[in-house]
């Protein structure tokens, strides 16, 4: 996937979560002006969204990876995920 694809909101899954059922998203907020969030969105089996829930906030959008973070009982989490490995997400 391509950090535009990203940017415009395009539903991805992840090529080393095995996951069938989940996909995840970004939120951009204001059209950009804001940095945004990941959310992660549970699917049926013919691809409609069921439930999204707040994964990630976005930190920071490079070339080639996204940095978020979240915070568990006080301590943060910072993730990092290339866009090599967003796999775009297609209906069934």
């Amino acid at each position: 996937m391509t950090k535009e694809q990203f940017l415009n909101e395009t539903p991805f899954s992840l090529n080393y979560d095995y996951s069938k059922d989940s996909t995840y998203v970004y939120n951009n907020p204001n059209n950009g002006t804001e940095r945004g969030s990941l959310s992660k969105e549970y699917r049926t089996k013919e691809g409609k969204v069921l439930i999204s829930d707040h994964l990630l906030n976005i930190e920071k959008i490079g070339n080639k990876m996204i940095t978020g973070y979240t915070f568990i009982l006080d301590s943060k989490i910072v993730k990092k995920i290339r866009f090599e490995d967003m796999v775009e997400f297609t209906s069934a």
